[in-house]
């Protein structure tokens, strides 16, 4: 519940929003609450996850997949996500979510995310999405990014890593 706020305030302000491609950096400032924090008085691990998601819904209000997705009746699913931290970020403090695409392979898209504060990383995530249809079955990157008119960038090397992981570790 302590995220309906954020959510309204995206989605009303989507149509506010400067264009971007596919494979461009975008940015989204946002603000640590209260609500945000653990009892260590950070940013609450868990929190991280669920912010990366404003970041990936600017990023694709921005660069037409939210309105792709509407005409087509897909939708997105987070397949996987990893994050890495580095400094804590604490109540008040302003903050900047970068979001890029950095590549896909046959079924996935892979993101890369940023928590920046004054100019510093704080923490830095990694996000495996895949596209689905309303109706059943998937659809593949390339079919997305035929329709966007960007190129494909093969990250098949990141992608048989995350695979080997998962599948040793993850069962």
């Amino acid at each position: 519940m302590n995220m309906i706020f954020r959510t309204l305030w995206i989605f009303l302000n989507r149509k506010r929003v400067r264009p971007s491609q596919i494979d461009e950096v975008t940015e989204y400032q946002m603000r640590v609450y209260p609500t945000d924090l653990d009892l260590l008085f950070h940013v609450n691990n868990g929190v991280y996850f669920s912010l990366m998601d404003f970041g990936r819904w600017d990023m694709i209000f921005r660069n037409g997949l939210f309105d792709l997705c509407k005409k087509n009746d897909w939708y997105a699913v987070v397949a996987g996500e990893s994050i890495k931290f580095r400094k804590s970020l604490t109540c008040w403090q302003k903050f900047t979510l970068q979001t890029k695409t950095i590549g896909c392979d046959d079924r996935y898209f892979f993101i890369q995310q940023k928590f920046i504060y004054k100019n510093d990383v704080m923490a830095s995530g990694l996000v495996k999405v895949r596209f689905l249809k309303k109706k059943g079955g998937s659809v593949s990157p390339e079919e997305i990014l035929k329709e966007l008119n960007a190129p494909k960038v093969d990250m098949k090397k990141l992608s048989d890593e995350w695979f080997a992981i998962e599948n040793e570790f993850m069962a």
